[in-house]
């Protein structure tokens, strides 16, 4: 685990906190059951910053990045991966939980990203680091030099929920009355100097115990959402994992005892962090964590999910706590349940952020932090009139990276209305179909975005990974799964597998699984359906053996003049949620647009003519939809595989399901090259040449 060649460190640090204070005695005298709950003495949170008045999920990321970015050498143009992070979508009154566009492409348009590749992910409370780690394979890949990740997490809406229905102290939506709001947002740049910034960020997932915590919109008819926690059995397996792989990390890494300044934790209660604390200090024969060691800022932050490591690391370079050279080490514990561990040696960050801070005029130093009155979201955006439009292309020197296996969901399967039996059953057949076995699969990612009860927590592919049985409950020096989700509408598959590609060619996976899986939301009630087909899709990726076979050139462009084209948020009537959404009825001719641009790009980086293409791999939004991207591209029809027949959307399995059916049916054999086309809201276009 120890470095080699380049990794990446923060750069810069933007911190947001809403200016409204609330007291854990306000929370519970909120509360519609009087509560005779300890909750500032069992906790350690005196008060939590509270949004959702008029600031909300979206606009909390957006003064972080804001922040970030004033503190950065860097500008918006330099900016090559945005990576959004934050569990909850809440952007609106009245519960406007959004799905679609995903929320780093409005960023992207906000802030004039130009430049950047961009994707949402969802891995609860480990999403910032999750974010980091992908980040940091971006940057060790050479695949970039620069990457933002950015969280804004308006979550006290589930406080609010759980005062309406907590029955007593041993109510497991007791957890809610803990968390707080904030925005956070890390620049992360490439060094070659060993001595500093993040020498590993090891993170697995137990799928056996995903069920522990889930969050999701409440059925009561007052309506919002709520989170259900099994917080003993989840801090109990936690808390254990967690000491166990600090000490492998630390093995792994040689490093002595005393090479350990700080730790920071997720921050969830006081009694979680002092027994973890006690535990580190029995296992490494010393006190390694003390008061001055181990950070704790829940007194006035509270739990901030999936910023909470962040949080804390800003308010103690406030405080001189950290300087240059100092070595912090980052215990991620997540719902999942994702354990984590990120040894950190600051360079001159620290000094840095101080210095600029105290240059800034006071009206600028963080207002809401201070307490203060923050400024309207409208006033801290850069002024964009140009449509925002880039392209990410993997560097064709790496290694080929190859799909080993395929697996689906037969379209005429009558499997249950099931996002996670449908991914599973997808992750079956392609385990049938691989020589890999479910143990050696070292990450598992799930794309799909429609899931039963619109679960938000945890990532879906954690519960995936439960169902399937891939390393649920690994052993201390066992074999391992990674689980998270990417969150990016009918583009995300082809996300999840740059990711994938980026993962390996970094040297932190020898394979990935990704998964995707959809539902129609709305059966059973009286709301329009979406139109997606109910099916599941699963492929597992590798290094290719030959150096030949595999993904070419990827292209991402963006056209966010069309970010209205389709919007979908969840709506709830009476404690029934459904999906409410709009879509322009010319959608489809703005894909068309879209998509022949990406394509030219692509086919260029490779240097290929369109009679060099053996098979297209088209979204498979309708027979019609291909027939006009045939037209448009002027590219024969047979070319395309076209599975969706007459049938619905296949959105996020589009491109399993027509690779599988052009091997099934001979119409591609070694040799030949493929052409991969996506297309979703934003509007984002995705292409990448193939080598079969």
């Amino acid at each position: 685990m120890a470095d080699s060649g380049c990794h990446s460190v923060i750069e810069s640090l933007g911190v947001y906190l809403p200016p409204k204070k609330v007291s854990s005695k306000e929370i519970l005298r909120a509360c519609r059951v009087k509560m005779m709950l300890p909750l500032q003495r069992l906790t350690g949170i005196k008060t939590r910053r509270m949004a959702g008045e008029s600031e909300f999920s979206i606009d909390l990321a957006r003064r972080a990045i804001q922040e970030c970015l004033d503190r950065s050498k860097y500008g918006p143009g330099d900016v090559e991966l945005l990576i959004c992070c934050n569990i909850s979508r809440y952007d609106g009154p009245n519960f406007h939980f959004s799905f679609e566009p995903s929320t780093s492409v409005q960023l992207k348009r906000d802030f004039g990203l130009d430049n950047a590749l961009v994707f949402d992910i969802s891995n609860a409370c480990a999403g910032m680091f999750t974010g980091i780690n992908i980040a940091d394979s971006y940057i060790r890949a050479g695949f970039i030099k620069r990457a933002l990740v950015v969280s804004g997490e308006y979550i006290t809406h589930l406080t609010v929920t759980a005062q309406k229905e907590i029955l007593n102290r041993d109510d497991e939506r007791i957890a809610c009355l803990t968390l707080g709001d904030s925005g956070a947002a890390v620049m992360l740049e490439r060094t070659d100097n060993p001595k500093v910034g993040f020498h590993a960020i090891d993170m697995y997932t137990l799928g056996k115990f995903s069920e522990y915590c889930i969050a999701k919109p409440t059925k009561e008819e007052h309506g919002g959402a709520i989170m259900l926690t099994e917080s003993m059995k989840l801090h109990a397996v936690a808390i254990r994992e967690s000491v166990r792989h600090f000490g492998s990390v630390l093995l792994q890494l040689k490093w002595p005892r005393d090479a350990i300044n700080y730790v920071i934790m997720h921050q969830t209660a006081r009694t979680a962090i002092s027994q973890t604390a006690n535990m580190i200090n029995r296992l490494m024969g010393e006190e390694i964590c003390d008061k001055e060691s181990m950070i704790n800022n829940l007194a006035e932050r509270g739990n901030t999910s999936t910023t909470t490591h962040f949080v804390a690391l800003w308010d103690n370079i406030a405080k001189n706590k950290f300087n240059p050279g100092d070595t912090v080490i980052f215990a991620i514990q997540a719902s999942g349940i994702t354990i984590g561990t990120a040894p950190y040696t600051f360079d001159d960050l620290p000094v840095r952020m101080r210095e600029i801070e105290a240059q800034r005029p006071a009206e600028a130093r963080m207002p809401a932090a201070l307490g203060g009155t923050a400024a309207p979201v409208a006033e801290i955006l850069p002024k964009t009139t140009e449509p925002s439009i880039s392209v990410s292309i993997s560097p064709i020197s790496l290694p080929r990276i190859r799909i080993e296996s395929i697996g689906i969901v037969p379209l005429d399967s009558t499997m249950e209305h099931d996002a996670v039996a449908l991914a599973g059953a997808a992750a079956e057949d392609c385990f049938n179909r691989s020589v890999y076995q479910r143990q050696q699969i070292d990450m598992l990612i799930h794309s799909g975005v429609h899931r039963n009860e619109f679960v938000c927590e945890p990532a879906l592919a954690a519960l995936i990974a439960g169902r399937v049985g891939v390393n649920g409950e690994a052993e201390p020096d066992g074999p391992k799964t990674f689980a998270y989700d990417v969150f990016n509408g009918a583009i995300g598959f082809l996300n999840a597998c740059y990711n994938a590609i980026a993962m390996i060619a970094a040297k932190k996976c020898d394979n990935i699984m990704v998964v995707a899986s959809e539902v129609e939301n709305n059966t059973g009630t009286d709301k329009e359906l979406l139109g997606v087909r109910e099916t599941g899709s699963a492929l597992i990726l590798d290094r290719s053996e030959d150096n030949r076979t595999g993904f070419g050139s990827f292209v991402f462009r963006y056209f966010t003049d069309y970010i209205d084209a389709f919007r979908s948020h969840i709506g709830q009537e009476k404690g029934l949620a459904f999906l409410s959404f709009i879509r322009n009825p010319e959608i489809e001719t703005y894909y068309l647009q879209c998509i022949k641009d990406a394509v030219c790009e692509v086919m260029l980086r490779e240097n290929l003519k369109a009679s060099q293409i053996k098979a297209i791999f088209p979204p498979q939004i309708s027979s019609e939809f291909i027939t006009r991207m045939s037209e448009s591209l002027g590219i024969v029809r047979e070319k395309f595989v076209d599975v969706v027949d007459g049938g619905k959307d296949l959105f996020t399995s589009s491109l399993p399901h027509t690779l599988r059916r052009a091997q099934e049916t001979n119409q591609v054999q070694n040799g030949d090259i493929g052409l991969i086309i996506n297309v979703g809201s934003g509007i984002q276009v995705g292409c990448a040449i193939y080598y079969f």
